[in-house]
């Protein structure tokens, strides 16, 4: 038993804090690519660059933060990685290029971010390793990510129409070098002797879950529904705007999305963590995939408001599944706890290339036919068939 005290709940706080801001700066990129289309007057597939490079690069950065992890402890990459995200979104708001922005803003700030996420991800694993409340701490400490998307969608509109598009990279910067501060709760646990970790570091640097075809096949459904999760945070915003709605009003879609996020990963981690639960991780994944597919039906019929908002609720159920305690529930069930830290950077890698495809892609299809109909059936198939690999493939324990 880990705890002995109140303290690994301060560490789900510090946790829950980093992915606010982390996903704050991250998912509201499709509020920031409306920004610089109209401020840096820039075609739609350039610029959808932007809201996919960000996401690619935080989640990309999964495997070499867990080996940074390994060498250097939670606290210097959770420290270090807010001061690299700050500083990117510093240089951010000095720029007037497209590929200076893409290079400060995607990479920069996107690697700073994925560097203190993965610290958020994998310390509160570790903090409630074998307690009873696991799943739920995980949980709650994953809320962050909707939290996040919720509060900072409106403030980022806000800083925008008030202060410019150059003030609003500043205040993110002030925001973004915040994950250091925070970093500073995830104090290193000292609960082996040398040998132990020794031990243990043999097991992490074991690489054989990759011969694992479940690990292949589930991981492809993450990917597909990680490349349908690019297309609606790159362009739900300037979709709403082509049917006639306010960019206030496309901003309050991603709030919406941040809202279902938060309220379905709590119940997941409930369900998750109820004492004679049946559930598990993998069914309920198998589930809301299921339900991300079906909520692509009212994208077709979604000339008024109302369905778009009915389809940001089911579509932020859906992302819930994609992390928190449902994925960290199905990596440790199938590949054990001793190699979370590198199935779960490989997992946030598989992300990372959904990410990175999805929005420019979308962006060339509306550019090619001037409609986003095409970009919907994209959209439609990848959510549709990303359950597939979950419910037809059968993961095995290495």
């Amino acid at each position: 038993m880990l705890i002995s005290s109140f303290f690994p709940w301060f560490v789900v706080l510090a946790s829950f804090t980093v992915r606010v801001i982390v996903y704050g700066i991250t998912y509201t990129s499709g509020i920031v690519y409306v920004i610089i289309l109209k401020n840096f007057q820039t075609g739609k597939a350039e610029t959808s660059w932007i809201s996919s490079i960000i996401t690619t690069v935080m989640f990309a950065t999964g495997p070499p933060s867990g080996r940074l992890v390994k060498a250097l402890g939670w606290r210097v990459v959770a420290v270090v990685g807010g001061i690299i995200a700050g500083t990117g979104l510093l240089l951010t708001s000095l720029t007037s290029n497209l590929l200076f922005l893409i290079l400060s803003y995607g990479f920069v700030t996107g690697f700073g971010c994925g560097m203190a996420y993965m610290v958020a991800c994998v310390a509160v694993p570790a903090y409630f390793r074998g307690h009873r409340r696991q799943k739920m701490a995980v949980a709650m400490a994953s809320c962050g990510s909707g939290v996040g998307t919720f509060i900072f969608s409106p403030i980022v509109q806000y800083v925008y129409v008030t202060y410019g598009w150059q003030n609003l990279f500043i205040v993110l910067a002030g925001v973004g070098v915040q994950c250091s501060s925070v970093g500073l709760l995830f104090r290193p646990l000292s609960t082996t002797s040398t040998t132990d970790s020794e031990k243990v570091a043999e097991k992490i640097a074991n690489w054989g879950f990759l011969k694992n075809v479940g690990f292949h096949s589930s991981h492809l459904g993450f990917f597909l529904t990680a490349f349908g999760d690019s297309i609606v945070y790159g362009h739900l915003g300037e979709y709403a705007e082509t049917l006639g709605f306010t960019t206030d009003k496309g901003a309050y879609l991603y709030s919406v999305i941040g809202i279902s996020v938060m309220i379905l990963k709590l119940l997941q981690g409930v369900a998750l963590d109820s004492r004679g639960s049946t559930v598990l991780p993998i069914k309920l994944a198998i589930f809301f995939f299921f339900l991300g597919g079906v909520a692509t039906v009212i994208l077709f019929v979604s000339n008024e408001y109302i369905l778009l908002l009915i389809f940001a609720t089911i579509f932020g159920a859906n992302t819930a599944a994609s992390g928190g305690a449902v994925v960290v529930g199905i990596l440790e069930t199938y590949y054990g706890y001793e190699h979370l830290e590198l199935t779960f950077g490989v997992n946030l890698a598989v992300i990372g290339i959904g990410n990175l495809l999805g929005s420019p892609i979308a962006g060339l299809l509306f550019e090619a036919y001037e409609t986003y109909t095409p970009v919907l059936i994209l959209f439609c198939v990848t959510k549709s068939t990303a359950q597939n690999f979950l419910a037809e493939n059968k993961i095995c324990k290495i």
